[in-house]
């Protein structure tokens, strides 16, 4: 474990992560697979209770590499034009983003707090999408909650 030069601790498993995929921007479309497949890993553990923890959560320092992840991943989206929500409905960005993360109904649900049913018919578009779970849905995906109403 190392500190920053603020004194906070930089823990092992941040480490281990950027020693696996190294945080530097995105310069390509291998690149950007090979730091999907790291997301999607990452958030389909954050969604279930199986990672050795046992609330499921991911450690400190997977959070923090996450976050950065997200940053790069978003900024090669950008300026590739890859993903175009105004395009999109709610549904319709809701079901990419779940299936990016590797997320099924189930999953779905335990984030929303609730059902497995009410998950899926969210993402099939035969339910609404409420402000409070286009809320959750944008804090756990870290999207603007914009993109689900």
């Amino acid at each position: 474990m190392s500190t920053t030069s603020k004194g906070r601790a930089v823990t092992d498993d941040y480490f281990k992560l950027v020693r696996a995929f190294p945080l530097r921007p995105i310069r390509g479309e291998v690149e950007y697979q090979q730091a999907g497949k790291v997301l999607n890993r990452l958030l389909g553990r954050a969604a279930s209770t199986g990672s050795g923890q046992a609330d499921g959560k991911l450690m400190a320092g997977e959070r923090d590499y996450l976050d950065a992840l997200v940053v790069l991943v978003e900024d090669y989206d950008r300026k590739h034009s890859r993903f175009v929500p105004s395009k999109r409905t709610p549904h319709e960005v809701l079901r990419y983003l779940a299936e990016q993360a590797g997320m099924g109904p189930t999953a779905l649900g335990k984030v929303l707090g609730t059902t497995h049913a009410m998950a899926s018919l969210m993402l099939h578009g035969k339910r609404g999408i409420s402000a409070e779970s286009a809320r959750t849905l944008a804090d756990y995906f870290k999207v603007d909650a914009g993109l689900f109403v």
